[in-house]
């Protein structure tokens, strides 16, 4: 049999002895952070707690302060506050804007008083919060400020908002969501007016707003026909038409009443989603003609 020699350098074994015998270091990374980057309250929630998280192997403070939110006067275009704190909210039990984290503590909480002016349409108010510097080696995580936005509790169309069932005469099922119009308070935005765009389902992600005004009683939604709005998926527009089941109509409106549990929307027109292109008309989807009547219930 051949015998082999292997010949190893005494530095080769030197060097080997040494590594094997290093202790493994490692770099222990320390943060703190808000959960998410924005927050939305009501104004009559009193107080509400704001959690800030850590992941820390030591113990530490962390600092914060509050900045006031401000928007634009639609009268003068001058910006003004919209959110102020000891008029809006306050911080409670905090005045140093100090949060301690003992060895081990994985979160704390900022407690903020929100003020309520009930009966008085104020509109919606933001402000944020804003971890500045914490000790001991520990980092800002990815969220560092969170907006919070305080909802009115006054808006006069808040009863109508919410995602409502919607069904036509056929049996078709989809959602409509009824939103704020941040810029107007008699008029909301209606998402889903159709129930699918290029055959895909709007209640699935795809939205579509149509500016829908309602009357001063909330008992009647109205809804433009010809509104167009973009199809991002196919880089085109879509327009609402009226359908009374063999003919469209590109004028004129469609109004939904109030009934017990939502709204209805009766007579001979129905509504669809149409491409136009060289005055021909398309349908924007194998679902999107829904016929009268058609009922909304608030899920």
């Amino acid at each position: 049999m051949k015998k082999i020699f292997v010949t190893i350098s005494v530095a080769f074994v030197a060097m080997c002895l040494l590594s094997c015998n290093r202790k493994a270091e490692y770099t222990s990374l320390s943060f703190v952070y808000f959960e998410s980057n924005s927050k939305t309250v009501y104004e009559s929630d009193g107080i509400v707690e704001i959690p800030v998280y850590a992941s820390a192997d030591s113990e530490f403070t962390v600092t914060f302060t509050t900045v006031d939110g401000e928007k634009t006067d639609s009268s003068t275009g001058l910006t003004v506050p919209n959110g102020q704190k000891g008029v809006d909210y306050s911080i409670v039990d905090n005045d140093a804007a100090i949060l301690a984290y003992p060895y081990g503590t994985e979160k704390q909480v900022i407690k903020v008083q929100i003020i309520d002016f009930p009966g008085v349409l104020t509109g919606n108010k933001e402000f944020s919060l804003k971890l500045q510097s914490a000790g001991n080696e520990v980092s800002l995580g990815g969220f560092s400020t969170c907006k919070v936005t305080i909802i009115d509790n006054d808006h006069p169309l808040k009863e109508i908002f919410g995602e409502y069932t919607a069904t036509d005469k056929d049996g078709i099922s989809w959602t409509m969501t009824f939103t704020e119009d941040p810029y107007s308070y008699t008029q909301i935005l209606l998402d889903g007016i159709i129930p699918t765009v290029a055959g895909n389902w709007v209640g699935k992600g795809i939205r579509h707003y149509v500016e829908a005004p309602v009357t001063a009683d909330l008992k009647k939604i109205s809804i433009p026909l010809g509104y167009t709005f973009p199809d991002t998926l196919n880089d085109n527009d879509v327009q609402v038409f009226g359908y009374d089941g063999s003919y469209i109509y590109g004028s004129g409106t469609l109004t939904f009443e109030k009934t017990d549990d939502g709204y209805k929307l009766d007579g001979d027109r129905g509504f669809a989603g149409i491409y136009s292109s060289g005055g021909s008309y398309y349908l924007a989807g194998s679902n999107a003609i829904v016929l009268a009547p058609i009922t909304l219930v608030k899920k």
